[in-house]
């Protein structure tokens, strides 16, 4: 599919579901509970093909959940998939994203990297020079964390301080609780647009390699560990029926971003702050629905 033809399915897509239901914003952080829940963009990023996107999209965001599976691929090069997975574990929880009873549940507190106590592990073992930089590769070019939205979170996360402590009790950190509730807060916070979305997933559909410029960003495995966590629970508990209807693994985030990947080929991104119940985009969600078979059949 050549360029024109993706841009004009990617904008027939964004219009549809304009005229759904927009979701709500989520409550979780008063600091996002403001955002217009009617504000939808997105783009896709092929392997071959150049990018496109539509929508507002001027719309910034920051990344919150969807920077799990890039902060997960840092880890994976930094220690090897054996050890970040032994303090994550790697199965879906069937509890909401920020359940303390995935952790004190389930056998050694052991959750997956795609919810908020296995991010919290994976952000652990990173530093915040490794996660802006490694993110900044992912997106191809320098990305900021938005300082007051830090602040703002950090005086509002009672439950991820009560995750971080539950991890830490089971030795399930690669740092104190404190610096990694740090960590972790300055991943989600870090801000950038769709356009810069769809290339980080880009970069895992082409096995590491960023379609842009043929730079390698992650390793192989790291790209695959990655990809294999968001099929898992990219979408919360919401990830099985997803992956067996849509088929291509995504991520969402609460301040309304989400990625798609498909891989060898290429990945869509989407921005929308209204959510469904489960806490993901529901028009972002409709229109990787919409697009995913277009993406998964292009050619560039």
């Amino acid at each position: 599919m050549t360029t024109e033809p993706m841009h004009a399915a990617l904008a027939s897509a964004v219009a549809d579901a304009r005229r759904g239901p927009a979701g709500d914003v989520t409550q979780v952080y008063p600091a996002l509970a403001a955002v217009d829940p009617a504000l939808l963009t997105a783009g896709v990023h092929r392997l071959a093909g150049d990018p496109v996107a539509t929508g507002h999209i001027e719309s910034r965001f920051i990344l919150m959940s969807v920077a799990k599976p890039f902060t997960l691929a840092l880890a994976v090069d930094l220690h090897g998939a054996s050890r970040v997975l032994a303090l994550t574990g790697d199965a879906p929880t069937g509890l909401p994203f920020n359940d303390p009873a995935a952790i004190t549940g389930r056998p050694g507190g052991l959750t997956n990297p795609m919810v908020n106590p296995g991010a919290i592990s994976v952000a652990s073992l990173l530093t915040e020079d490794a996660i802006r930089e490694g993110l900044s590769r992912f997106a191809g070019r320098s990305l900021a964390a938005d300082a007051a939205m830090v602040s703002a979170i950090h005086a509002t996360n009672q439950r991820n301080r009560l995750l971080a402590t539950l991890l830490a009790e089971r030795s399930l950190l690669g740092s104190g609780v404190e610096e990694a509730l740090h960590l972790y807060t300055f991943q989600s916070c870090l801000g950038l647009g769709v356009v810069e979305l769809a290339r980080m997933g880009g970069v895992l559909a082409g096995g590491g390699v960023d379609p842009a410029t043929g730079e390698r960003v992650v390793s192989a495995e790291a790209a695959r560990v990655a990809v294999e966590a968001m099929a898992v629970a990219g979408l919360y508990e919401a990830s099985k029926a997803w992956m067996a209807s849509v088929g291509l693994a995504a991520k969402s985030g609460i301040a309304g971003g989400l990625v798609m990947v498909a891989p060898g080929v290429g990945a869509l991104a989407a921005y929308s702050p209204g959510l469904d119940p489960t806490g993901n985009p529901l028009r972002a969600q409709h229109v990787a629905r919409v697009m995913a078979p277009r993406l998964a059949a292009s050619q560039g």
